[in-house]
């Protein structure tokens, strides 16, 4: 009877393991459009014991265990290659986004704008007394103006754009890591009651460490409890059951708010290194903060160059009184020093103020000199300046509250300068065609607005004579020290061309993210994808399998209904 019991062993253990076998390929079947599904295996383990006639062939077959067929060194590199394909992606949609703002190779252009201004101060030379061409050098300097303002505000509307994608990946990232958390002590709980019954547990934690490794480059190592702790660089994040926690600080760093990640339990920085977080960050920071900074360069080239000219010349006109547009930050200071402060540059040279009586047309010239070369401590500062000016007849010179130099002339008299070869006019922005310092603050000095005759083309004073308006025309083709040393054409050439680079180098990087992700997820498809045609022969393996064992029980049902028959016979 012991052989009988052995064989009736076999039977049983053979139709539990086919049946479990059969079960397993229907859950790799059922999953086989399931993205995350990782394939599984039971490897089947032949029972030692048993004896019969003599003989000791075994108890039969059992499923030992239920295997995922995951290759964790890929699983790895596809988190990195999500990561790096999605922020290639964003790089490229917000430089594309920059184009599409800059809208160049349309007569909207920057491009084409400063051409026409330019071209206008030509038209200018030519015809001095013409108020329409004086209109026009406005009206095109207009132009110039909303077209800076409109690009910088569209790029810090994509710096807000950034900063709030920012706060709502990391928001995301932190619910990931959670739940990350959260499924480590439930595959903890749930491998110590069965064997493999966290197969789907330990799917779902794979394919949110794959959404969290597209938002931040993560390292994990598993544990021999199947627990999976989670690093950024050396930086722990999650461990066990517990995470630190993710979460954003706004600060306003160079004018701009910017958004950081930090660990939530210290406020620690986080470094993002790759991934999607850490494009957002660097297409902020680096690629629109660059683009700000550009454009705020070129205007204020635009600003100081024009205005330098403008106050080397003479209009058609003077002005009565004229205010400076920037104070100084100190009176006593040297003009060039950092504590006077000014926006742009000052440095050794003179300058001629000119007081014309409008009666007669007689005029009194004074040549002012600015001394900045740091000899015998009498460099020139805005209280110096003020005092020399107040000495020119018919002229008086004062400072407002805020250190900004004021001129009034005369009554029946008018100011004019010329010639100003220190750049002190410009600095202080006394009698210029600009204010402001940069894309936000440029604009027309209301004064030429009010009165375009203000315009200096002349050198000398003389109203036919255009020399100075020529000037100006070429001050976009000459270098600027501003732009080190290129000229305003050019340096918005370069921004503009610099960015097309930048654009094409970010859809070659993409499409080469996306080819390696692909390439990697191909390998993870043929390692832990399900195949149909494979699940199709297994099946029919394991039912054969199962057939034949349930013939095989039958077999030994009738010889122990004959055994019996025998036994009761005797």
């Amino acid at each position: 009877m012991a052989g009988i019991g052995t064989a009736l062993q076999i039977g049983r253990s053979a139709l539990a393991a086919y049946q479990a076998a059969i079960t397993i390929t229907g859950q790799n079947i059922a999953n086989v459009g399931n993205p995350d599904y990782t394939r599984q295996t039971g490897r089947l383990e032949a029972l030692y014991g048993g004896t019969g006639a003599g003989i000791a062939p075994g108890l039969g077959v059992r499923l030992a265990n239920l295997q995922r067929h995951v290759d964790n060194a890929i699983e790895a590199r596809l988190r990195l290659a999500l990561g790096a394909r999605s922020g290639a992606e964003l790089t490229y949609e917000t430089l594309n986004r920059v184009e599409a703002l800059y809208n160049e190779l349309t007569e909207y252009d920057l491009s084409s704008q400063l051409g026409e201004f330019f071209k206008g101060l030509a038209d200018l030379q030519t015809d001095p007394l013409e108020s329409t061409a004086r209109q026009l050098v406005i009206s095109n300097a207009d132009a110039i103006i909303r077209t800076l303002q409109r690009q910088r505000s569209g790029l810090l509307e994509q710096v807000n754009d950034l900063n709030e994608a920012t706060q709502a990946a990391t928001k995301n990232a932190n619910a990931l890591v959670e739940e990350i958390a959260r499924l480590n002590a439930l595959i903890v709980n749930t491998e110590a009651q069965s064997v493999g019954g966290s197969a789907a547990l330990r799917d779902r934690r794979d394919s949110l460490l794959r959404q969290l490794g597209e938002l931040i480059d993560v390292q994990t190592r598993e544990q021999e409890n199947g627990v999976v702790n989670v690093y950024i660089g050396s930086e722990p994040l999650v461990d066990f059951d517990r995470t630190r926690g993710l979460t954003t600080q706004t600060v306003l760093e160079d004018g701009l708010e910017r958004v950081s990640v930090r660990f939530a339990d210290n406020n620690g920085t986080v470094v993002l290194r790759s991934g999607r977080l850490a494009a957002t960050v660097t297409a902020r920071d680096v690629h629109l903060g660059g683009q700000l900074q550009k454009l705020d360069q070129l205007a204020r080239a635009l600003i100081y160059e024009i205005n330098r000219v403008q106050t080397s010349g003479r209009g058609l006109v003077g002005f009565t009184s004229v205010t400076g547009t920037y104070a100084a930050g100190s009176a006593t200071a040297a003009l060039n020093s950092s504590a006077a402060a000014l926006p742009f540059p000052v440095q050794t040279g003179t300058f001629f103020v000119h007081l014309r009586e409008k009666t007669s047309g007689q005029v009194v010239t004074r040549m002012i000199k600015v001394d900045l070369d740091g000899l015998n401590g009498d460099d020139t500062s805005l209280s110096n300046l003020a005092t020399a000016l107040a000495a020119v007849p018919h002229l008086d010179a004062a400072l407002t509250a805020d250190n900004r130099l004021v001129l009034t002339a005369a009554d029946g008299y008018e100011i004019s300068f010329s010639e100003d070869t220190s750049g002190v006019l410009a600095a202080l922005g006394v009698g210029t065609f600009f204010k402001g310092v940069d894309a936000t603050t440029i604009a027309v000095q209301d004064a030429i607005r009010n009165d375009p005759r203000l315009i200096a083309t002349s050198r000398d004073g003389t109203p036919g004579d255009g020399s100075n308006a020529g000037r100006m025309a070429a001050v976009g083709d000459q270098p600027s020290s501003l732009l080190g040393n290129l000229s305003i054409l050019d340096f918005h050439e370069a921004l503009v061309s610099g960015l097309a680079v930048d654009a094409r180098s970010a859809a070659t990087e993409h499409a080469a993210a996306d080819a390696v992700y692909s390439s990697l997820l191909a390998q993870r498809e043929s390692i832990s994808g399900v195949s149909l045609d494979e699940e199709t022969i297994n099946l029919t393996k394991f039912e054969r399998s199962f057939q034949g064992a349930s013939r095989y029980l039958s077999v030994v049902d009738s010889l122990l209904d004959e055994v019996l028959a025998l036994v009761s016979a005797g």
